[in-house]
């Protein structure tokens, strides 16, 4: 399995813990169910808030070999909200527009993917509150409305837990954006061709059961 590393916006900088990060690992970890758990997060343990879209912007245009010096994949992770303001677009500028404005000047690496998460870290956690009905109303407002990193981190890592796939499942359904980023990570991790060796390897062992 192929490691990635993922660089995330969030305003608080290098961290040892981010919900965010732990429910992206989760997710994916539920789209690749022929592979460990530990295994898919060791793959993606390398994740890192980078203090704000300004510092991700210029991480994406000039870091890129810095940050992953063994030649593993990158995953630039903006909000979609704000990025086209910051990139100097107008409103409606189409998302291809803004990818191709966050990689102007800057060296056009092919390791490097981005994903906008439509709409933002809170269009995540307001989708939590949709798809779990027994999250505390008022751990969500704190969350959102008062953007505490310390409840945010809370209610995403209890989110990426084995009991709560269901709700990982919705949630899925619910922020397009973020099953896109876990799709993304999917294929970067694991080849379409190491897939179909795994599933033609499945195949032959249920034929020889038969």
């Amino acid at each position: 399995m192929r490691r990635v590393c993922v660089l995330y916006e969030d305003q608080r900088g290098p961290t040892k813990g981010f919900g965010l990060h732990e429910l992206v690992r989760a997710c994916v970890s539920d789209a690749l169910p022929e592979q460990p758990r530990w295994r898919v997060n060791a793959a993606l343990e390398d994740f890192r808030p980078l203090k704000g879209d300004t510092k991700l912007l210029e991480a994406c245009r000039r870091d890129i070999d810095l940050l992953a010096t063994d030649g593993r994949s990158v995953v630039a992770v903006f909000d979609n909200d704000k990025i086209r303001e910051l990139l100097k677009l107008t409103a409606k500028a189409p998302d291809e527009a803004v990818m191709q404005a966050i990689l102007k000047g800057g060296k056009r690496s092919e390791r490097l993917s981005i994903v906008l998460l439509k709409q933002n870290m809170e269009s995540v956690l307001e989708a939590a509150a949709l798809c779990d009905k027994s999250l505390d109303p008022k751990r969500i407002k704190l969350a959102v409305r008062h953007k505490d990193p310390l409840e945010r981190d809370a209610i995403l890592t209890e989110l990426a837990s084995e009991r709560a796939r269901p709700t990982r499942e919705c949630m899925l359904g619910t922020v397009s954006s973020l099953r896109k980023l876990v799709e993304l990570l999917c294929r970067l991790m694991v080849p379409a061709q190491g897939r179909r060796k795994k599933k033609t390897a499945r195949a032959r062992r249920r034929t020889s059961k038969a």
